[in-house]
């Protein structure tokens, strides 16, 4: 169960991300390309640091490959 719940988190973080561009993470106004909650849960997804930025058509491509 845990890996759905931290892939139906990755999917609502891209979709934020797609929709608004920036969420109130904690309060704090960050925008999404800035923000390290879609690397963090990658991680705990997958065990695998990514070490550079990436794009929103990048993420959904990661999103796509881990729930296949």
């Amino acid at each position: 169960m845990k890996r759905e719940l931290l892939i139906e988190e990755l999917e609502f973080c891209l979709e934020r991300w797609e929709k608004e561009g920036c969420c109130d993470l904690e309060g704090d106004r960050k925008e999404c390309s800035e923000c390290g909650s879609p690397y963090l849960t990658y991680k705990m997804l997958t065990g695998k640091d990514i070490n550079r930025e990436i794009s929103l058509k990048q993420w959904k491509e990661k999103l796509k490959e881990l729930k296949e």
